[in-house]
């Protein structure tokens, strides 16, 4: 049964499709963006290291084909046989990924609850729509998942990797006029960094669940970048 979140996902799937379908480039960046980009990047490549530094967290690894709790896609089943590594039992690594996602997309939620009243886009109001809708599933999954597994959502998993504070003050202080391109600029930069460390958990994971959360993570944030990117002005 699809959740009220992957409903509207659908309907921002719409304005998505008419930009991204058929396209794998990535469209380019405006100045502005690639400076907010840099900004919420920075450290992320410590975050990263992090990461690969605790792959083999973990107990035994049990094969197991259980299917994500809420989710509309249904999972990639886990086939040690044809995939090594992949396992039904999440390890360490998968767990500091939850986390660090987590605390992703409770700021994720903070950028669009900031504006969501005072855009003036259409186009945007249905993006920032479908994602509040699709990151709130996403958000209590990962909870779930974690809750599961005897760990929370630790916000020092996520310390230094988000959006900073002057970026939220921007957010909080564009004029009327200006807001609709400040957010283009802000999310852009702070989804393609989820769309980059979802990419980076897809190479060190090894629960399948939380790959296949993370290949659609990945797969989600890269088009909504490509979407604002190929806005006019």
């Amino acid at each position: 049964m699809l959740s009220a979140g992957a409903a509207v996902s659908r309907a921002g799937a719409g304005v998505l499709g008419a930009r991204v379908v058929g396209s794998s480039a990535r469209p380019p960046e405006g100045r502005a963006v690639v400076r907010a980009r840099r900004a919420t990047l920075r450290v992320l490549p410590l975050h990263l290291v992090s990461v690969l530094l605790v792959a083999g967290c973990g107990g035994s690894p049990a094969p197991s084909g259980q299917p994500a709790p809420g989710d509309a896609t249904p999972p990639v089943a886990a086939t040690p046989a044809a995939t090594p590594g992949v396992t039904g039992e999440m390890t360490g690594i998968d767990r500091l990924f939850l986390s660090m996602m987590a605390g992703h997309t409770e700021q994720t939620l903070q950028i669009v609850g900031l504006v969501r009243d005072r855009l003036t886009d259409s186009e945007l109001r249905t993006l920032v729509a479908a994602v509040e809708a699709t990151e709130s599933d996403e958000l209590a999954t990962a909870r779930g998942w974690l809750a599961q597994a005897g760990r929370s959502a630790r916000a020092d998993d996520h310390a230094g990797h988000g959006t900073g504070p002057e970026q939220l003050a921007r957010l909080r202080d564009a004029p009327d006029t200006e807001v609709d391109a400040v957010l283009v600029e802000v999310l852009s930069a702070h989804q393609q960094a989820a769309a980059d460390l979802a990419r980076a958990h897809l190479a060190a994971g090894t629960d399948a669940r939380v790959l296949d959360l993370a290949r659609r993570v990945e797969q989600s944030r890269t088009a909504q970048v490509a979407l604002m990117a190929g806005r006019p002005g």
